[in-house]
């Protein structure tokens, strides 16, 4: 295993990287590359690494573990909670209800990359993408909403609650979102596609729910992940731990996952259901799955974020005997490219899309620095779906899809990522 994920690292340009994979109760892993690049430290075992977005699954077990005790309900709105909540539009600040936060389809954009003082006032005045209920789109924010409504259900921080509620019953001991903890363990930090070191650390203490701080080893994140083939393994019932990977949701896209549950998303590894979560951050890149039929449960963690996903790709590929299958595009568009051209928007992005000689085009725009990209080529993968002929989506292969209503496309989602139609 270790020879694979070195050859695998190395091919990706990928500076330091773990593997663990759990079955049959027994764990293995593996290290290999650097900690930090720029005082020579050597990647082992017992580094802890940067997650980004996986911690989703470790919010969304706590919210569970609420439901648990009945002092929560999925379909209740959380305003009756959270009455400081104010969402952009008042009908979906009286409706949203956890199940819509953890299965994606709150409606509320997926959120700054920023640091705010009070993460939740930063809601108002944001615009909804969709009515709860009415659509899938991945939000950082509809997470940060999770870890507001843990605190006040659990009277404690979300970190003090993920201490307290899943890494001491699991005996996690390489998990951690507090800096203050980092002294004490081996740390790596995050790397360029040029091999330097990225600074800074993170981006956002208030995004942490959403994947900014936590940190594991990829042995620890195995054994999270394990809870969810084991019924609960004690932190969650047997009953909780099934209603999280039942489905909620087809996805418009297909190369970021099939469908979401409460937490996890699904996907078709060559006929065989995996489930699971991906993030990337500053620091670091992580995939967690695990597959319900066998029991088998493998975590890639690494700190090139550039490559993390691809690194995930190939390592579990290898290990689980398959893969998503990939739909070779078409070369140009067969279809009317009427219902698609437009602008969309998303809070930090904007998306122009135009028909060139018969081919649907993107342009992307950082609404921040009013940087646009060259016009983008959308290659037809089937009805609806496309794949930009260059990547959009920071190394991740995602595609591309339309939601079309009554014939005109009502939003654009890239990879896991909605936008709205403007004009």
């Amino acid at each position: 295993m270790e020879e694979m994920l070195t050859e695998a690292a190395r091919r990706l340009g990928v500076t330091g990287a773990q593997v663990a994979v759990l079955a049959d109760g027994e764990l293995r892993e593996a290290a290999t590359g650097v900690a930090n690049a720029e005082l020579g430290t050597p990647m082992d075992a017992r580094t802890l690494i940067q997650i980004g977005s996986t911690t989703k699954l470790h919010t969304a077990v706590l919210v569970m573990t609420l439901v648990d005790e009945g002092v929560l309900d999925l379909d209740t709105p959380v305003a009756r909670h959270l009455p400081e909540l104010r969402l952009s539009d008042a009908a979906a600040t009286a409706s949203v209800t956890a199940r819509h936060l953890l299965s994606m389809t709150s409606g509320i954009d997926n959120g700054f990359y920023d640091d705010p003082a009070d993460y939740l006032a930063t809601l108002s005045s944001m615009r909804m993408l969709f009515a709860p209920g009415d659509g899938y789109s991945y939000s950082n924010a509809s997470t940060v909403v999770s870890g507001a409504l843990v605190a006040r259900l659990t009277g404690s921080s979300w970190d003090e609650a993920l201490r307290r509620r899943v890494f001491e019953p699991l005996g996690l001991r390489e998990c951690l979102t507090l800096w203050e903890e980092l002294p004490y363990h081996r740390v790596a930090v995050g790397h360029a596609p040029d091999g330097s070191v990225v600074r800074p650390w993170t981006f956002s203490r208030a995004s942490g729910p959403a994947g900014s701080t936590l940190c594991s080893t990829a042995a620890d994140l195995a054994r999270f992940g394990e809870l969810f083939v084991r019924a609960g393994a004690g932190v969650l019932s047997a009953e909780a731990c099934a209603a999280m990977q039942v489905p909620q949701v087809s996805l418009p896209t297909r190369r970021f996952a099939d469908r979401w549950c409460l937490g996890p998303y699904q996907r078709d590894f060559g006929g065989t259901t995996v489930l699971g979560h991906s993030g990337t951050n500053l620091g670091g890149s992580s995939t967690l799955l695990w597959v319900p039929s066998t029991g088998v449960v493998v975590a890639v963690v690494c700190n090139s974020p550039h490559a993390g996903y691809p690194l995930a790709a190939a390592v579990t590929a290898e290990l689980l005997g398959a893969a998503p299958a990939d739909v070779e595009p078409a070369t140009r568009l067969t279809a009317d490219a009427g219902p698609y051209e437009g602008r969309y928007a998303a809070c930090d992005l904007r998306y122009e899309v135009t028909s060139v000689e018969g081919v649907l085009t993107v342009t992307l725009e950082d609404v921040a620095s009013g940087a646009v990209s060259p016009p983008v080529a959308l290659l037809p993968l089937d009805e609806h779906r496309f794949l930009p002929e260059q990547d959009l989506s920071g190394g991740r292969g995602w595609d591309l899809a339309f939601v079309v209503r009554d014939g005109r496309a009502a939003r654009l989602v890239s990879g896991g990522f909605a936008a709205r139609r403007i004009a």
